[in-house]
């Protein structure tokens, strides 16, 4: 049987087919192609509440887990150790991963969602890397907190970038791997430098992926101009 394309991909069997199939069910054209139309709607309709059903089933899992795994040290922490210690950073840490894997949930509508939820990831890892220090000692607390100021520079200027500018998203993605590259190149020598050690090994490793992600952007850009162009 010859069959007909719509605009949306839906199949419909030859036209004339369906006018001797209406007069037989004795409906009209438009009560058919309706009622086809209809059936992928809630078609879709039942897969879109399927696909939220399982997000909603995974928030909550993942939640559960976190509180769990919270009272679960506390309790160790505070048997083994008769006091809160190593506790505190599997707080913050989880408080991380929180900041990560759900607050975007809560904030899913909200016009500036990963610019607070960038600001609250900041604070945090600030935060544990002094509980660490508070809980372990130590004189690597300035380096540590210069290192991921150095960090969090390129990855709020590329934040920014993506938030407060139109330009297309495919510079956008372009922009946010030089960046990362960036900090792939210089992380090992200003860890070096802040830290004041000299472990006299090359940096190859990072270099080579900095120019894989170099490459990857400028492939985006000449693709995206190549399609303007045709």
């Amino acid at each position: 049987m010859c069959h007909l394309h719509n605009e949306r991909g839906i199949t419909y069997p030859d036209i004339t087919v369906i006018t001797r199939l209406c007069k037989e069910l004795n409906i009209s054209e438009h009560e058919f192609f309706t009622a086809c139309d209809d059936e992928l709607f809630h078609q879709e309709k039942k897969e879109v509440k399927k696909y939220r059903a399982i997000k909603k089933w995974l928030f909550y899992t993942i939640n559960i887990g976190y509180l769990i795994g919270l009272i679960t040290c506390f309790i160790c922490n505070l048997v083994i150790d008769h006091k809160l210690s190593w506790f505190l950073v599997v707080f913050v840490s989880i408080l991380i991963s929180f900041t990560i894997t759900s607050v975007p949930f809560y904030l899913k509508k909200n016009q500036y969602k990963w610019v607070k939820i960038a600001i609250i990831f900041t604070f945090l890892v600030y935060l544990l890397l002094f509980t660490i220090h508070t809980v372990y000692g130590g004189e690597w607390l300035m380096g540590s907190f210069q290192i991921a100021t150095f960090v969090f520079l390129f990855l709020w200027l590329d934040l920014l970038i993506c938030t407060f500018t139109n330009i297309d998203i495919h510079y956008k993605i372009s922009i946010s791997l030089i960046l990362f590259a960036l900090v792939t190149i210089y992380i090992n020598p200003f860890c070096e430098l802040v830290l004041d050690i000299d472990q006299n090994e090359d940096n190859i490793a990072n270099f080579i992926c900095a120019v894989v992600m170099v490459i990857a952007a400028i492939g985006i850009v000449i693709k995206k101009i190549g399609n303007r162009v045709l």
